[in-house]
């Protein structure tokens, strides 16, 4: 019966009942779908690495079929992406089979992804089809490819023609996913720190949402209280009304987080590629406990509010003023930034993750800095209202400071989704320490147009058709050191005489990263030749040319130039296992964040204005009948929200430098312009959003609502 009774409560009041679940179950829907999106992270970065286990493949990986078969695989690369090139020949008849294929290729058979099939219709043969022997007799399957613009070709050979080739191993078996494909500790407290960043202003906008029409239904089951209900009674009728929208709004953020997957998958890339949507899916775990635990939340809090209305139903409690919030409340931001601090610096001693310290500093430390924004909200507010106070002489100004003065817990409320979401998307999107294009590049120490060709182990009749005029022959030296002319690898690469006997510096990346250098000596011509520099005309043509012919007359050998140290469009890193390319989405990734900013800050403002004129609406009347006019009710409001919004988004810009600095002291930098017009324009989008609840000042204003005082 109590339910009966709630659910007709929940409608009863008209279209204004209607309005306030309506925008009560759209918050938990923006909710729910935000979390959710938000705890795909994991899975979809772990997929990654699950799915590039197979490349990894080697002579010590374990068993998976009865006859073994020679494998080698090369990592090749065509205009800026990867490219591998697999080259198997089996060893019997029932070889390992690698996922995303049924059988081996056959010798003179060549099997291809779907992106690098697309490809070399559009490409000539001598800039990439000749790389791979045979004719294409089919594609590789999703199973097979970590991303479906993956280049990949599964090259079939006789076992003759692979047995002596440098590099080629025998398997057993393809390497499977498991526990030694999980996360590499940096990754993995990076992305959990974002997955907590991120869901805790999505948590305070849904308890912002819970706000609505918080004051008028107090006084709805106040009257209850006072007509005979029981505590329990009102706590159903209660948690009914707000749990019916809830639950609404919880199947409509599980339509949103539905109809959001595909985008994801396309749009959020990793080391250039997006992600398979089947990787982008919320454990379901976390599926049920979001589905849950946010209605749960709402309704939660609902009882909590509900507290007074049990404890004094006629609403005559004594009247007590409010401690002022104080200095303590930014305590907890100091403690998240020392943990943070300490996380990142920490080195374990196995290079393992498993330190449960470690694990909870990395939970509990962005979780401190997320409440300590919280708290600091009211504070903030505080000294807001007293600047606002004296640096004004205008009425409207002076009200408004007034009543931020008179409440900076409630002033808080309004914004502080705001700063939250502000210091989310200046760390993660452009806050100091996060120098994305520096981090994903990487200076290659090449001449543009030279292609650096190592081909250790190659014979000198396979070398031939690599000669030319202008080639810079390298030689392997002892304990990786580079015999090579100065003059000659000058002109070549980016190096000046005199060469360093010894390299500290990765700034040689592109030359294969050697020890150090040595001048050619009476004996050097005994020595293995370890690089080739090819000189070319520079364009992306006559490069890919090059690594062709290299590809055909030494297929193990490994191809660098400048053009693949340049981020740019379909922009891969050379080693998808290196936390460092993580980071190479970064652009999408801030554009990202920005969209949070402005969503869930915009959200969080419409929600709490539309909370506070329903809830004071009576003050708000009375100023309107005492002579106030509209236009400077809505200043007021305006004022009201505005000015803490810029400070307390200040505040959390400041927590982001701060943590910034704590993470990387030495590499600390302050944001460029173009991260402050972002957020400026984040937070401008914001407030004028939340302008769309002007035409309610009027309608809550009207003179009929105080007809009766």
């Amino acid at each position: 019966m109590n339910l009966l009774l709630g659910v007709r409560l929940a409608f009863a009041g008209g279209r204004e009942s209607l309005a306030k679940a309506g925008l009560m179950a759209a918050g938990v829907a923006i909710g729910v779908a935000l979390i959710l999106v938000s705890v795909t992270a994991m899975p979809a970065v772990q997929g990654r690495i699950d799915r590039y286990a197979w490349h990894r493949t080697d002579a010590s990986s374990p068993a998976t079929a009865p006859d073994p078969a020679i494998w080698l695989a090369v990592s090749d690369r065509y205009a800026g992406r990867n490219l591998i090139r697999v080259h198997i020949a089996a060893l019997g008849a029932r070889p390992p089979v690698p996922p995303g294929v049924d059988r081996l290729p056959n010798p003179g058979e060549v099997l291809v992804s779907p992106a690098l099939a697309e490809l070399l219709e559009t490409v000539p043969d001598d800039q990439l089809r000749n790389r791979l022997p045979g004719r294409v007799t089919g594609t590789i399957g999703p199973d097979g490819l970590i991303s479906p613009v993956e280049l990949v070709a599964i090259v079939g050979h006789h076992p003759d023609e692979l047995r002596d080739q440098v590099g080629a191993e025998i398997i057993r078996g393809f390497e499977q996913p498991g526990e030694g494909v999980d996360l590499g500790a940096f990754i993995q407290v990076l992305v959990t720190i974002m997955a907590v960043l991120l869901i805790g202003p999505i948590v305070v906008f849904v308890a912002l949402v819970t706000r609505v029409g918080a004051a008028r239904r107090e006084q709805r089951l106040a009257a209850v209280r006072l007509a005979g209900g029981t505590r329990w009674q009102t706590g159903v009728l209660a948690a009914t009304e707000t749990g019916l929208a809830a639950v609404a709004g919880g199947f409509v953020g599980w339509g949103l987080y539905q109809l959001a997957r595909p985008l994801v998958a396309a749009n959020l890339k990793l080391e250039g590629a997006p992600f398979p949507l089947e990787d982008v899916v919320a454990p379901t775990g976390h599926l049920v406990a979001v589905l849950v635990g946010v209605p749960l939340v709402v309704v939660a809090t609902t009882l909590v509010a509900l507290h007074r209305v049990q404890i004094t139903p006629l609403g005559v409690r004594q009247r007590t003023r409010r401690r002022r919030p104080g200095a303590w409340r930014l305590a907890p931001i100091a403690a998240g930034t020392l943990g943070i601090a300490y996380v990142i610096d920490y080195e374990p001693p196995d290079d393992s993750a498993g330190d449960p310290l470690i694990n909870l500093l990395t939970l509990l430390s962005p979780l401190a800095i997320i409440v300590g924004i919280v708290l600091s909200g009211p504070w903030v507010c505080m000294w807001v209202s007293r600047g606002l106070a004296r640096l004004s002489g205008r009425p409207t100004a002076i009200i408004a400071a007034r009543r931020i003065a008179a409440d900076p817990f409630a002033a808080s409320h309004a914004v502080i989704g705001v700063a939250l979401a502000v210091f989310v998307a200046t760390l993660i999107g452009g806050g100091p320490g996060t120098d994305w294009q520096r981090m994903s590049a990487q200076p290659s120490g090449l001449a543009p147009g030279v292609v650096a060709v190592q081909v250790t182990g190659a014979t000198e009749a396979q070398l031939a058709p690599l000669m030319g005029p202008g080639v810079v022959v390298a030689r392997q030296g002892l304990a990786g050191a580079m015999v090579v002319g100065c003059a000659d690898l000058a002109r070549v690469t980016t190096l000046r005489c005199p060469l360093p006997a010894e390299v500290t510096e990765e700034r040689v990346d592109g030359l294969f990263r050697p020890t150090g250098f040595a001048e050619p000596g009476p004996d050097s011509e005994r020595l293995p030749v370890h690089v080739l520099f090819i000189p070319t005309d520079e364009t992306l043509a006559a490069e890919e040319r090059v690594r062709t012919e290299a590809a055909v007359a030494v297929p193990h050998a490994l191809t660098r130039s400048t053009r693949d140290y340049e981020p740019g469009p379909g922009f891969q890193p050379f080693d998808a296992e290196t936390p460092e390319s993580f980071f190479t989405s970064a652009g999408t990734l801030f554009w990202l964040a920005m969209l949070f900013v402005v969503l869930v800050a915009a959200c969080s403002m419409t929600v709490s204005t539309v909370a506070g004129l329903i809830d004071r609406r009576r003050p708000f009347a009375l100023l309107r009948a005492g002579g106030i006019r509209l236009r400077q009710l809505r200043l007021i409001a305006l004022l009201e929200t505005g000015v803490p919004l810029a400070f307390t988004a200040l505040a959390g810009f400041g927590a982001a430098m701060l943590v910034g600095f704590a993470a990387a002291p030495d590499e600390f930098s302050f944001p460029d312009a173009g991260l402050f017009l972002a957020l400026g324009l984040g937070l401008l989008v914001t407030l004028t959003i939340s302008l769309v609840t002007w035409p309610l000042m009027d309608a809550v204003t009207r003179h009929d609502q105080v007809r009766f005082e």
